[in-house]
C-alpha cells in the first residue's frame, strides 16, 4: 500500500501549527514561573494599570496586518487551483507575511508579561494569552471552499 499523497498546504500548516503550540508552551511556563517566583517589582499598582492597557492596544497591530496577509494567501490559493501546485514567489511572500503576522500576534502576551513583572494579577496575562491564540487563529494559512 502506497501512503496518502502530500497535501501542498502541508509545510504552512505545520508552521502555523508549531507557531500555535510554541505560544501555548510560552504562556504555560511564564504562567508557572510568575506564580512561584512571584514578581520583581511588585506593589506598583498604577503601572500595571497601564500594562492592561497595553494588553488591549497590543492586539491592534496583529489585527491590522491581516489586510496584508489575507491577499497573500488568496494568492497562494488561486496558483494551487489553477497550476495544482504552489507557486514559489507566492509562497515565499505567503511564509513571509505569517512569520510577520506571528510575530504580531505575540505582542500582546507580551505585554501580559511585563504586567507581570509590574506585579499585576495573572487573570490579565491569561487574557493576554488567551487573545494572542485568538489572533493566531485568524492567521491560518488556509481557507474554506470555494
Amino acid at each position: 500500500m502506497s501512503a496518502a499523497p502530500q497535501s501542498p498546504r502541508q509545510a504552512l500548516v505545520a508552521t502555523w501549527g508549531a507557531q500555535i503550540v510554541g505560544t501555548i508552551v510560552i504562556a504555560v511556563v511564564v504562567y508557572y514561573y510568575f506564580r512561584y517566583a512571584g514578581s520583581p517589582f511588585a506593589g506598583n499598582e498604577e503601572w500595571a494599570r497601564w500594562a492592561q492597557n497595553a494588553i488591549l492596544l497590543a492586539a491592534l497591530p496583529a489585527m491590522m496586518y491581516l489586510r496584508k496577509y489575507k491577499p497573500w494567501l488568496d494568492a497562494d490559493a488561486k496558483a494551487l487551483r489553477l497550476h495544482g501546485r504552489p507557486d514559489p514567489a507566492v509562497r515565499t511572500g505567503l511564509l513571509r507575511s505569517l512569520a510577520v503576522g506571528g510575530a504580531l500576534c505575540e505582542l500582546p502576551m507580551a505585554m501580559g508579561v511585563v504586567h507581570l513583572l509590574l506585579g499585576g494579577q495573572p487573570r490579565w496575562f491569561v487574557g493576554a494569552a488567551l487573545i494572542t491564540i485568538a489572533l493566531r487563529l485568524s492567521y491560518r494559512p488556509f481557507t474554506g471552499k470555494p
